[in-house]
């Protein structure tokens, strides 16, 4: 393989797998900051989306979520397994990008991770939905029921954003988050499995027996070789 097509084909593979890393670091850092940065209760669930025409679930994330920090595990839709893991410890301010399948982990900067996010996913920055601390945040917003669920409630809000799409979000004063939400155009996210979890703070950072490496090779499995000097 030539050096132009080896760097290519790491490039596409880093490019592919920031795609997904960014998509998580969005959701972290969505929920760290402004109005209410974290959960009421420490909890886990599983993020799933779907269309409300068919059963089939197109994406699937395990989420821890506390004031330690926040934990998302993409799972394999066959199989249920982690395939890629994207950890943000809130008391340290750490992000770390762990290979489940390989052992192995990477931790990014804060600052190469929001460079990363503007190169890939632009400055715009996303309407908040499931995870989010407050209904209808940024949007248009109208109460359309409510109920209680032991001492807590679950309300169902419409939304309207700047570009007159309408959304319904369930939230629940409970976890304090948003745990469902509808969009126009018939996709669904929710949170399913949800379970209260201990605040100790071992979901939030690499596991001990993991090893740390660079993030080509964590991509890639190429070890990064020094420059070749004649």
């Amino acid at each position: 393989m030539y050096a132009g097509e080896r760097m290519q084909l790491i490039a596409g593979c880093v490019l592919s797998a920031c795609v997904f890393a960014c998509d998580a670091a969005d959701l972290i850092e969505s929920t760290s900051k402004g109005w209410k940065p974290f959960a009421n209760k420490p909890f886990s669930a599983v993020l799933v989306e779907y269309r409300r025409d068919s059963a089939d679930i197109y994406s699937k994330s395990r989420i821890y979520l506390s004031p330690m920090g926040m934990r998302t595990e993409r799972l394999s839709v066959q199989n249920g397994e982690p395939e890629l893991i994207v950890i943000k410890n809130h008391q340290t301010e750490q992000v770390w990008l762990i290979n489940p399948v390989q052992h192995n982990f990477t931790e990014l900067p804060n600052d190469k991770t929001k460079e990363t996010e503007r190169v890939i996913k632009g400055e715009k920055r996303p309407l908040l939905g499931v995870l989010a601390n407050e209904p209808c945040y940024e949007m248009r917003a109208e109460k359309q029921s409510v109920r209680a669920v032991g001492d807590s409630e679950l309300s169902i809000w419409h939304c309207m954003d700047g570009d007159g799409k309408q959304h319904l979000q369930h939230f629940s004063t409970l976890l304090g988050v948003v745990v469902r939400q509808e969009f126009q155009d018939g996709r669904i996210s929710e949170l399913q499995d949800i379970a209260f979890i201990d605040d100790s703070g071992k979901y939030f950072q690499p596991s001990s027996d993991m090893q740390q490496i660079s993030i080509e090779e964590l991509f890639t499995g190429r070890v990064t070789l020094p420059d070749f000097v004649e």
